[in-house]
């Protein structure tokens, strides 16, 4: 058996970069084993830690953090993986000479001990609310049932995550579904839930016949689509990377999609092309912005926690709370971020122009509060409601403010869904 130490030792050094609450940022080994190593220790990470815990007599501190990521590692190829037991220990222990030697006889005592429980099935199942951080459990107990909670911790745990993909207006939905092998779910979207490769692999991708978005984050834009007319002035705030752009343009929208980081805005300007669609960029600070001519609709996608995209991106929750009153600051920093983007948006749209506001978060600061706090500051927009007529998910998905509110558990039949909260709002003056 080859054994390829250096995707191990990536792996540990995410996770160690994931207990410090480090930010996200994009890597791509190319190699399989490394996501799913990755994929699995981060998803279950709760019970990992938990299992870990009963053999570690004393707490490592924070700054161990290296260690405990490499326990971590260990243990999921020793629980999870296929990997033959004495691999994953061996492989632990030399990873542990190079990043914290003076620890390779501790390393090596916890995983044999945890093995030999392995073997002798003295490791129990656990309940798999214990993969949300306790921080996060209890904010959303408040907002969400404990059957429905224990619904998302199981959502996410499942490899890979449903894929869905939005097809061009004019493509043929149907010859679509089957030659991509996936369903119909939603409108001009198939959804794959079987493990489908490398995205890019995939047939119609190189020729820009589709794109990915999930079902979930297509539904602003649908909303804003079956809000105007046809070649009606449309400003995309916080664009990229261009998903929500793309459905805009390819129903016949007059565009102008802003993008304040330069990078992000280059990846939108790639994937638009791939599609073989135009519009205009402009590379700018939304809340700086000054338009010359006012829109018809406006649709702000703004920053957010992205707490609702835990299905694909299970970390956000771990590094949002690595870190005391980390996720308290991170949210107030965000709050103030998508108020400035909502009264700057205000400025931009025409009397009787719709607003469409939406953020892929769980958190009610970011949506039903933002939007509530925006309507008593601004009395020239009221709300807007959206008819279950209008989406293609379940409609109870729909609240009794007429806003939108998904969950990741959502349609959990057919792989779930980002969690979202969608607004829309009419300028009355």
């Amino acid at each position: 058996m080859i054994i390829n130490n250096n995707v191990r030792i990536l792996a540990v050094k995410e996770i160690e970069k994931i207990l410090n609450g480090h930010k996200y940022q994009s890597f791509n080994s190319g190699d399989s084993f490394y996501k799913s190593l990755l994929s699995i220790a981060i998803r279950r990470l709760g019970e990992i830690q938990f299992y870990l815990n009963n053999y570690i007599k004393k707490p490592l501190k924070k700054e161990q953090n290296i260690i405990k990521a490499n326990l971590i590692i260990g243990a999921t190829q020793i629980l999870y993986m296929r990997v033959p037991i004495y691999a994953a220990v061996n492989t632990s222990v030399d990873i542990s000479k190079i990043n914290s030697p003076h620890h390779v006889k501790f390393i090596n005592a916890i995983l044999r001990q945890l093995a030999r429980d392995y073997e002798n099935n003295k490791i129990k199942n656990l309940d798999s609310l214990i993969n949300l951080p306790i921080e996060i459990r209890e904010r959303w107990n408040k907002i969400i049932s404990n059957d429905d909670l224990k619904k998302i911790a199981e959502q996410q745990l499942i490899i890979p995550p449903a894929l869905d993909i939005a097809i061009k207006n004019k493509e043929n939905i149907k010859e679509w579904c089957t030659i991509l092998k996936g369903e119909i779910f939603g409108k001009n979207n198939v959804r794959i839930k079987d493990n489908y490769g490398k995205i890019d692999d995939l047939f119609g991708y190189a020729k820009g016949k589709w794109w990915i978005q999930d079902l979930a984050a297509q539904l602003p834009a649908k909303i804003l689509i079956s809000s105007v007319k046809k070649q009606s002035k449309i400003i995309d705030i916080c664009a990229a990377p261009g998903g929500k752009t793309a459905q805009l343009v390819d129903h016949d929208l007059d565009v102008t999609a802003i993008e304040s980081d330069f990078k992000r805005a280059k990846i939108m300007e790639n994937n638009l092309k791939r599609l073989n669609l135009k519009t205009k960029i402009i590379i700018e600070d939304a809340t700086k912005y000054k338009t010359k001519i006012l829109a018809d609709a406006i649709l702000l996608d703004a920053p957010c926690s992205s707490t609702g995209t835990i299905r694909k991106n299970p970390d956000i929750l771990w590094r949002l709370t690595a870190k005391k009153n980390n996720f308290f600051n991170s949210l107030n920093n965000l709050i103030i971020l998508q108020k400035n983007l909502l009264y700057s948006a205000a400025k931009m749209l025409k009397p009787r122009g719709k607003l469409i506001y939406s953020v892929c978060s769980l958190e009610t600061e970011e949506g039903e509060n933002q939007i509530i706090d925006f309507i008593k500051d601004n009395s020239n927009f009221i709300i807007s409601p959206i008819d279950k007529k209008e989406i293609d998910i379940t409609k109870k998905a729909i609240t009794k403010e007429g806003f939108i509110k998904t969950f990741p558990h959502f349609n959990q039949n057919h792989g779930g869904m980002d969690g979202f909260f969608i607004a829309r709002l009419i300028k009355i003056n």
